[in-house]
């Protein structure tokens, strides 16, 4: 039923925001400084820890966020993915690369350390530990990437940060890959 509801949500939203334009996009500014026919990205992923960091099971794989940019590029009509070996190296030279980096977060950490703070100060008497549960705990996957001009350093482009959860993460890339990458 929660599986639902959030399916449920997603639809919603997406319908909702699927009647706006992006007013900055990587394909608006790529295809403005080099316009082209076909665009060849890498895509490159990579795992960085912050300081809410958490271990877990559910947590991507390089090659899976990867895979997720990649299959959301595939929907659109000017930008593919460059071809990569067996050892993982590209086939092909790119024209542009994508950066993803990410990380799993405790979410309620945010919260749980805001919480505290308010106890303290507020001079409350609930102890902050009382009632939580580690198993508990609400996961998600923080992500964000930039664009850049292969051999470049300064980006093209740079997305905000988003937050997605640890079972619909690989789904958020691939939306967000392909609204940002299509005209």
């Amino acid at each position: 039923m929660k599986r639902l509801a959030f399916c449920l949500t997603i639809l919603v939203s997406l319908s909702g925001c699927g009647g706006f334009e992006l007013t900055d996009s990587p394909f608006l500014r790529i295809t403005r400084a080099q316009p082209k026919e076909k665009y060849l990205v890498a895509v490159e992923a990579r795992l960085v820890p912050t300081d809410s960091h958490v271990v877990s099971p559910s947590t991507p794989e390089e090659a899976e966020v990867r895979g997720a940019a990649c299959k959301g590029l595939s929907f659109t009509p000017r930008f593919r993915c460059v071809r990569l070996s067996e050892a993982g190296e590209p086939l092909e030279n790119s024209d542009y690369v994508v950066r993803i980096e990410y990380d799993v977060i405790d979410e309620r950490s945010f919260l749980s350390r805001r919480f505290t703070r308010f106890v303290l100060v507020s001079g409350g008497d609930r102890e902050p530990d009382e009632g939580d549960d580690v198993g508990d705990a609400d996961y998600v996957v923080q992500w964000s990437f930039r664009v850049l001009k292969s051999g470049e350093a300064k980006p093209v482009f740079q997305s905000v940060s988003r937050e997605e959860g640890v079972d619909t993460w690989s789904f958020d890339v691939e939306q967000w890959m392909e609204r940002y990458f299509s005209g």
